[in-house]
């Protein structure tokens, strides 16, 4: 009698622990879902409906795309996004390939620190490049005024073209391009090059030869990126573009939806659905060139250590060159940003010292909205990176990690977003909080932010964790089941802990784009619920220039205190 209830109570315990995880592990996956759809199915419904969602009545139609491509400027407009993305690609690709080459695989002075600062732009908003261009480049910018009074002449160039706001483009995309070659560029075999070398081989002939064929790989997936891009690019566009009626298709969604007097939600929803289109087809071309990368594999049995290239007399050039674009880029921006928050005027005819004022950091600190932003953004940073890093590892934990029969669907769900541009997220988030019951209870609060900006870097998280749980040995889970734990325990007591800092590093990176997001709260910040990047556009239109420079500087300092303590604290690294 005795014998046969131990035996049944834990077959009973052990049944009611497996419904238990599929119970936990079908909702993880129904979450997952639901995240992906709240952008998706709104927007969809909307672009194939003559009404507002509000009033739908169930009838769908193609009118509004016959509307949209009946328009007399979208040949115009796809002629500018295209040069646009022409251009910004072909800049962002070529300059970071050179950058990363030079910094990853030569011997020029301090090629750690410099690798390190090339990729900031990546860490600010493309907001605060933007304005820091106006200030600096722009015709009445601090660098063009200087041009003008050495020179008597105006500054030969003119930001406000499309060239203007493709390279400044561009600039926000080459760290995209740096992160992705460096890598590739210091994880080859070292046998290659030392027989390249006994050859006779100088350093150009290895680079061309050898080094930049086994990149290829990294410098396509950087040159998708980058296309993606350039084609959700909108605050540089907006900023540079919209003042002399240059319009991209980022830029019309947001004149036809948030400019327009009475938006036409079909209209924009077909944009919208263009665009996303778009981008779906070059994530998926992304994934077919990647799956023939293994033609280019160089990591195995090393022979030795990878020996940096030897310049010569071509080293000092060389590093000279890589100071002048960092001086040129973010120096320049970033210095007059600076300079603009700590003066009244910015202007080269009168000496910043006679100009000095703390008033516009005083207006930051004491006016009720801006200094509402900055605690909204630190809060949604804190709070929703972390919220964002829980969903991630669980998310990554049923798709990497358990036997749950849909786990690949689920690994497909949180990936599925990176398609989605945030301007989208944000113009799906809006519908679905008019046509989802129930959701329009956090319209206009910063929990409406926080799922949005979840949803936009869900993908990007996950790129993180579930590298890193695949790494670990299944021999854990397996040890685990024998000593009776369930898949939860497992993965909270045993799996979790060994997987810290790629946990950390995902956690860095949901603040830090947290703390620099603007698209995907376009179409959704109200009064109440405003963030430093919202705060900082709303408030250059009136042309308060030293507001706007206190709050790019906060978000730097922000941004630059958070990978302090990431870095030197926790030991999470920018890349490698």
């Amino acid at each position: 009698m005795n014998s046969s209830i131990g035996t049944s109570v834990p077959g009973r315990s052990r049944a009611g622990s497996e419904r238990s995880e599929a119970f936990a592990q079908y909702s993880i996956a129904l979450f997952c879902l639901v995240l992906v759809a709240i952008p998706l199915l709104p927007l969809i419904l909307q672009a194939f409906s003559a009404q507002p969602l509000y009033g739908w009545d169930g009838s769908l139609t193609f009118a509004n795309f016959v509307h949209l491509f009946g328009l007399p400027e979208i040949p115009a407009l796809a002629g500018t996004t295209l040069l646009f993305c022409v251009i910004s690609i072909a800049f962002s690709t070529i300059f970071g390939t050179v950058l990363a080459l030079l910094v990853g695989r030569t011997d020029i002075p301090l090629r750690g620190a410099l690798s390190n600062i090339l990729l900031w732009p990546m860490f600010v908003s493309p907001l605060v490049i933007g304005f820091g261009a106006i200030l600096t480049y722009g015709p009445s910018g601090y660098i063009s005024g200087l041009y003008m009074r050495f020179t008597g002449q105006s500054a030969p160039w003119d930001i406000y073209t499309v060239w203007g706001l493709s390279l400044m483009s561009g600039i926000a995309m080459v760290p995209m391009t740096i992160l992705y070659c460096i890598s590739s560029a210091q994880q080859q075999d070292p046998r290659l090059e030392a027989a390249a070398r006994s050859a006779g081989a100088g350093p150009l002939r290895i680079v061309s030869r050898i080094t930049i064929p086994l990149m290829r790989p990294a410098i396509v997936y950087a040159f998708v990126m980058n296309v993606v891009a350039a084609l959700e690019m909108f605050a540089i566009p907006l900023l540079l573009g919209g003042p002399v009626g240059i319009q991209l298709i980022t830029t019309f969604i947001y004149d036809k939806g948030f400019e327009a007097g009475r938006p036409d939600y079909g209209l924009v929803s077909a944009a919208a659905i263009i665009l996303l289109i778009m981008v779906c087809s070059l994530v998926a071309l992304q994934h077919i060139l990647l799956s023939r990368a293994h033609r280019f594999i160089s990591i195995g049995p090393k022979g030795g250590r990878l020996q940096p290239l030897e310049l010569g007399g071509w080293r000092w050039p060389a590093f000279g060159l890589v100071l002048l674009y960092i001086a040129m880029t973010m120096g320049a921006l970033g210095f007059g940003l600076l300079l603009r928050s700590f003066v009244s005027i910015l202007t080269p005819f009168i000496s910043p010292l006679e100009l000095l004022t703390l008033e516009n950091y005083r207006d930051v600190l004491f006016n009720p909205t801006y200094r509402q932003s900055v605690i909204n953004t630190v809060l949604l940073a804190v709070i929703g990176g972390f919220v964002a890093t829980v969903i991630v590892g669980a998310t990554a934990f049923v798709a990497q990690r358990s036997d749950f029969r849909m786990r690949r669907t689920v690994d497909m769900l949180a990936q599925l977003p990176r398609a989605v541009p945030g301007l989208i997220v944000s113009l799906g988030v809006f519908y679905a909080a008019i046509f989802v019951p129930g959701l329009g209870i956090i319209a206009g609060t910063l929990w409406i932010l926080g799922l949005a900006y979840i949803i936009r870097y869900l993908p990007a998280g996950y790129g993180i964790v579930a590298p890193a749980l695949l790494q670990v040995t299944q021999d854990f889970d397996r040890a685990a089941r024998v000593a009776g734990a369930s898949w939860a325990m497992t993965m909270r007591r045993i799996i979790a802990p060994v997987v810290k800092p790629a946990f950390l590093a995902c956690y860095t990176l949901m603040m830090i784009l947290f703390l620099k997001e603007y698209a995907a709260a376009i179409f959704l910040f109200r009064p109440g619920n405003e963030v430093i990047s919202m705060t900082m556009l709303t408030a250059w239109i009136p042309g308060y220039t030293g507001i706007v420079s206190s709050l790019a500087v906060i978000q730097i300092a922000i941004t630059a205190i958070l990978i302090l303590i990431a870095t030197r604290l926790f030991g999470v690294k920018l890349h490698g």
